[in-house]
């Protein structure tokens, strides 16, 4: 720290950032809102002390923090006992998931890989965006944060394993996979290059944006259910299945010799002149959640990948309308990288890491105040 910054935290992946000794800072420095308001009605008044011990400053900041990141740890809570893949996790997923993560080694280290590194990962956000660790335990937000950033990189590196086989695998759903793993990987180096930088308020930009991205999993849920329900209403929709995914539905969890008789009964197409099965061959299935079981996975794999589409535009859009509304803030944290990087002596102080001004537009200047 240089001289005239004392006793500050940084905000590393918040939604906001105090500071503990206001004297330290610059008369250029927006000040931050009082902690108690004279006009606060009693709703107010009492969640503030809710949300005061925990670091947050605005009511909205909690109410995202607690909605955003509750869901989160909620979520991956939920989903920590699918770590056991050969128990929960089959017993759970999609007879055409399991044929394809129990018979190709190569998907079973990808699932096994994405869900080890995920799940952990959405737990501990939770705690990466509470303010109160971050004013008074910022080596463990730090480490916090290496952690996740770490998890997320592998846990994307498992999720392209599997990409060609997740919930049928077709090329919309192959392609939002490998996006999705772009922007939040993306957004998470450039959100790191920045903070090493000190350039906080793209830090904070830039970690908004990766977990509005990865909240996309639990929102496309609700989508895929709407999505089902209206395939199944519709009964117009067909895919295709191999058939070595059939067989295996048919078969798992059986008598083999039964299972099998019946699976060569309703699907002939799948035996070729010799009576062998063909396995690579594909069978047009209807989608119908309350049909067959065959028929269910159908209705449930052809609407996950508008669901992860369109709900991947919806997130990201709201994260910039979020961070659009909060450009006060922006400006405030941008003053305190003046700060922090005038004080190292750097060249460029404000403009340090990846800024607009740095490729175009009219150059940043400290706000001056009265």
């Amino acid at each position: 720290m240089g001289p005239g910054i004392k006793n500050q935290n940084t905000s590393e992946g918040g939604f906001e950032l105090q500071f503990q000794d206001q004297s330290s800072i610059s008369k250029n420095t927006p000040p931050l809102p009082p902690l108690v308001a004279d006009d606060a009605n009693f709703f107010v008044r009492n969640a503030r002390k809710v949300y005061h011990p925990i670091g947050f400053r605005k009511g909205y900041n909690f109410s995202f923090w607690f909605i955003c990141c509750g869901a989160m740890l909620g979520f991956c809570a939920a989903r920590a006992m699918f770590l056991d893949i050969e128990g929960v996790f089959f017993e759970s997923t999609l007879l055409a998931e399991k044929y394809w993560y129990s018979n190709f080694s190569l998907y079973r280290i990808g699932i096994t890989i994405h869900l080890a590194c995920v799940v952990p990962a959405g737990i501990l956000v939770f705690f990466q965006f509470m303010p109160i660790i971050r004013y008074k335990a910022l080596y463990l937000h730090r480490i916090n944060g290496y952690l996740i950033i770490l998890l997320i990189l592998i846990a994307n590196a498992g999720a392209l394993m599997i990409a060609r086989r997740a919930f049928g695998g077709g090329v919309e759903t192959q392609a939002v996979v490998y996006l999705l793993a772009t922007m939040t990987t993306t957004s998470l180096l450039l959100g790191y290059f920045n903070i090493k930088k000190l350039q906080i308020e793209q830090h904070r930009k830039w970690m908004i944006r990766a977990w509005a991205y990865l909240g996309v999993i639990i929102t496309m849920r609700f989508m895929m259910l709407i999505a089902a329900t209206i395939i199944n209403q519709m009964g117009s929709y067909w895919m295709g299945v191999t058939c070595g995914e059939l067989e295996f539905g048919f078969i798992d969890g059986n008598n083999t010799l039964a299972a099998e008789t019946a699976f060569r009964a309703r699907y002939p197409g799948c035996i070729d002149s010799k009576g062998m099965i063909l396995s690579d061959k594909n069978i047009a299935i209807q989608g119908l959640t309350d049909g067959r079981v065959e028929e269910a996975g159908v209705g449930y794999k052809l609407g996950f990948g508008m669901a992860a589409w369109v709900c991947l535009v919806l997130h990201a859009v709201l994260a910039e309308v979020y961070l659009a509304l909060t450009s006060r803030e922006t400006e405030r944290l941008r003053m305190v990288s003046y700060e922090k990087q005038k004080a190292r002596g750097w060249a460029n102080p404000g403009r340090e890491g990846l800024t607009a001004d740095r490729i175009d537009g009219v150059p940043w200047v400290p706000r001056q105040t009265e």
